[in-house]
């Protein structure tokens, strides 16, 4: 996958792609003030401006525009800011971060970043399911509204209002990836002609989406390191992990660190999405911790216990052991991280064109998300959907 971080201007042909400035978390979060450098996939002879691509397009309106809706659809056919030009070099990273018209490239930018991710885990590129009608996603970096909404041909980017402080959506990757997974999903499921009752079509959606909100942030190279120094490598550690998360400003990861199961939640579709979403992190964290013990950077008890219920003074015994490796071996930590990470980005990938989208229900998306695991990733999401009650123990 060709998402490289790299802080020094590119000097040559060294490197294929282009650059652009994103984000991880958005800039109002303190430790996130300055974005990283990422180079994406996609050439530089091959982004027009706007930015646009042969898959998306971004159309910048110059007065408000009313969001999208059933009477609504794209293309916007109004007047629109100027499309924004790369730099002489045809990167994108000379443009301002604080600037309006970085807005657009931002957008942009986050859109390919997560779409580049989430094709390589597919091993194909994404068709849009509206591509019968619209050959290219529509991005819509900002309309007076607070929200954000993928819809048919159409991703378009809100801002909210705090006390008269404006911060916009495009600016804010973990929004723009949640949408980008709604596309990514319905894209490879296809849309349901009808649904029951009892269909779990809309939680499984928003549960994917978030999914793809925590595995593409784990993408970049400043997160995972800023994650690991918070943590001193202690994310195997639930109670640990909880307190971090509750005060850290990595929204994926304090969305991730639930403890809910299906028999406590509602039928309100983003409610029944966290026992999944769960379950994700946790076989996440636990192919993490497995790879840790196999290098001797943890403790070997921990693969016998559950982590959940471990006692205070357990605890601290497990945590001093792991913060010590960490401290001379920080770089297995990444690399456990990074492996974790794409098993379990790969096995949801590829369970998404096993779905089918009429008769979706929880327990078979967990089934199929099994059976596209390979070895210890099956075995390790296995268990921790039963834990959450998506499946039954055998």
């Amino acid at each position: 996958m060709r998402l490289l971080r790299d802080d020094s201007l590119d000097s040559g042909n060294a490197r294929v792609g282009t650059r652009f400035w994103i984000y991880p978390q958005p800039p109002f979060i303190p430790g996130y003030e300055q974005p990283d450098r990422v180079w994406l996939s996609i050439q530089r002879d091959e982004i027009g401006d706007g930015p646009s691509d042969l898959s998306m397009y971004v159309a910048d309106p110059l007065y408000q525009k009313q969001p999208y809706g059933f009477a609504s659809l794209p293309p916007f056919g109004g007047a629109r800011r100027a499309p924004i030009r790369p730099g002489p070099d045809r990167h994108f990273d000379n443009i301002d971060p604080t600037s309006r018209p970085f807005l657009a490239v931002h957008a942009y930018a986050c859109v390919r970043f997560v779409l580049d991710i989430w094709q390589s885990y597919l091993g194909r590129r994404v068709r849009w399911f509206f591509d019968q009608t619209y050959p290219r996603l529509e991005i819509v970096p900002f309309v007076d509204w607070d929200n954000a909404q993928a819809g048919y041909g159409f991703l378009e980017l809100g801002c909210s209002d705090i006390d008269g402080v404006i911060r916009p959506y495009a600016l804010n990757f973990d929004t723009i990836a949640h949408e980008v997974g709604h596309l990514v999903m319905l894209s490879e499921t296809g849309i349901p002609a009808a649904t029951s009752a009892d269909s779990d079509f809309f939680s499984f959606s928003e549960a994917f989406s978030d999914c793809v909100s925590l595995i593409s942030f784990l993408h970049f190279d400043s997160a995972i390191d800023r994650l690991l120094r918070r943590t001193r490598g202690n994310l195997l550690l639930y109670n640990e992990l909880n307190r971090f998360a509750e005060t850290s400003p990595e929204t994926q990861i304090r969305l991730a660190t639930n403890f809910r199961r299906m028999s406590a939640v509602t039928r309100e579709v983003h409610d029944r999405a966290l026992p999944f979403v769960g379950a994700i992190f946790d076989t996440v964290v636990a192919l993490y911790h497995r790879d840790l013990v196999a290098k001797g950077c943890a403790d070997s008890r921990l693969l016998d216990l559950d982590l959940r219920k471990l006692a205070a003074d357990e605890f601290d015994t497990f945590r001093q052991a792991t913060a010590d490796a960490f401290n001379t071996r920080p770089l297995y930590f990444k690399q456990a991280l990074i492996a974790a990470r794409d098993a379990v980005g790969t096995a949801l990938a590829v369970s998404l064109k096993a779905l089918d989208p009429s008769r979706l229900r929880i327990d078979q998306v967990a089934r199929a998300v099994i059976a596209a695991a390979d070895g210890a990733t099956a075995d390790m999401l296995e268990e921790n959907f039963a834990w959450r009650e998506i499946i039954g123990t055998r």
